[in-house]
């Protein structure tokens, strides 16, 4: 439990960070970071993926310290926002494996009588990840359209709803992050095979 004077500290330091002093906001990280990167790694395993989401949670922390009504729950709070990054990186973990799933039951029913030689499932592998990096590099919000058309098979109906737009836009900008994804792939690809 938090002494009177480090609660008073903490406090001190939330009302410069809501005041956008990231030097304050910096202290919070370095006092409570260990125990986020400690969360992360008993649920993540693999410590840089513990890492990138210690640095989620933060990023999130940073953005959303307004919705922080009482500094006494800064904690608790924190806690809860690591949690839903935590659920969050579950459920892409298990969307991924279902994905890889689908599409290697896909592929070997359509290329039964050729299974791929170690180069071409290198290729494959390669492309795939040159995909993810990509759509990593988008912005939040197309990230989460592509989240929600392609990972959770959502019509642009739905999404509509979803984000209060109408199906045309949702189309038309879906049709334009299809395209910046393919350039995207293409311009790594290419300087992958220089």
């Amino acid at each position: 439990m938090a002494s009177a004077e480090s609660a008073a500290q903490i406090a001190q330091l939330l009302k410069l960070a809501r005041r956008g002093d990231a030097d304050a906001f910096g202290e919070l990280v370095v006092r409570f970071g260990p125990a986020v990167r400690a969360t992360c790694l008993m649920r993540a395993a693999d410590p840089h993926r513990a890492d990138d989401l210690s640095q989620q949670v933060f990023l999130t922390a940073w953005r959303r310290l307004a919705d922080l009504r009482d500094d006494a729950q800064f904690w608790p709070w924190l806690e809860a926002i690591t949690r839903n990054h935590l659920l969050n990186e579950w459920r892409r973990v298990q969307r991924e494996r279902g994905l890889k799933q689908r599409y290697a039951v896909a592929w070997l029913a359509a290329n039964e009588s050729e299974l791929p030689g170690p180069a071409a499932a290198e290729e494959i592998a390669q492309e795939v990840e040159t995909l993810r990096d990509c759509v990593n590099r988008l912005p939040e919000n197309l990230q989460r359209l592509v989240q929600l058309r392609y990972h959770e098979g959502q019509t642009s109906q739905q999404i509509a709803v979803e984000l209060g737009r109408s199906p045309d836009a949702v189309r038309q900008i879906l049709l334009r992050v299809r395209d910046r994804l393919r350039e995207c792939i293409e311009r790594k690809l290419s300087r992958g095979s220089v």
